[in-house]
């Protein structure tokens, strides 16, 4: 009997270590998608809400490097291809920052400074968003780290920035709205998830 009763001791260490590692290795779903990776859907909670939080956390952290005479530069901002309309205007409302605007064709020409979602990667309760940002002289890129607990928000944690030139984003706007069946479907079940989440309190993320 004590034998057993160690074997079966002995066992739940490896069935905890091999659920820990099932945890570890799953990868992470993505948007824009990847090849051989699962595709998030960029209108369902959490996409918009960390989308928007990291603008606003890129924004934040680099506005200030663009200022004249005191005064940041507005929030233009573009999306991965894709993107209906309405999620635009979604995630524009979700960074609070005010006279936040989608980035049109005659900024694009102008030069108008903006701030570029380039992908959003998700696992668990963890997401990294890189965000393409507008410097003096061109463009560099961050990724912006965000947690959850259990039915709360996600909260920005890190702010990366990687300090190397990188290309201007292409010019991007937004998709179709929504017309079939699913796509409504998932919309409103996108609603009813972001509606179940405690409102997160303001915080500010960190820079390394």
């Amino acid at each position: 009997m004590h034998r057993r009763l160690h074997e079966r001791i002995a066992f739940f260490p490896v069935v905890l270590l091999s659920l820990l590692g099932a945890v570890a290795c799953t990868p992470y779903a993505t948007y824009p998608p990847m090849s051989d990776v699962e595709p998030l859907v960029p209108g369902l909670y959490p996409v918009p809400q960390v989308m928007g939080k990291s603008l606003k956390a890129a924004y934040d952290k680099t506005s200030g490097n663009l200022s004249e005479d005191g005064n940041a530069p507005a929030l233009v901002y573009a999306l991965p291809e894709g993107i209906s309309p309405g999620n635009w205007k979604q995630i524009s409302n979700l960074t609070g920052i005010e006279g936040a605007r989608a980035l049109t064709g005659d900024d694009y020409e102008a030069g108008v400074p903006f701030w570029s979602i380039e992908q959003v990667r998700i696992r668990n309760q963890r997401a990294e968003v890189d965000v393409v940002f507008p410097i003096s002289d061109g463009f560099e890129r961050a990724t912006v780290i965000l947690e959850a607990e259990p039915f709360r928000a996600y909260e920005v944690k890190f702010f990366q920035r990687w300090r190397v030139p990188v290309d201007k984003p292409a010019f991007t706007q937004p998709g179709r709205q929504s017309t079939t069946m699913e796509d409504n479907e998932a919309q409103e079940a996108g609603k009813e998830a972001e509606a179940v989440v405690a409102p997160e309190p303001e915080t500010d993320s960190d820079e390394s």
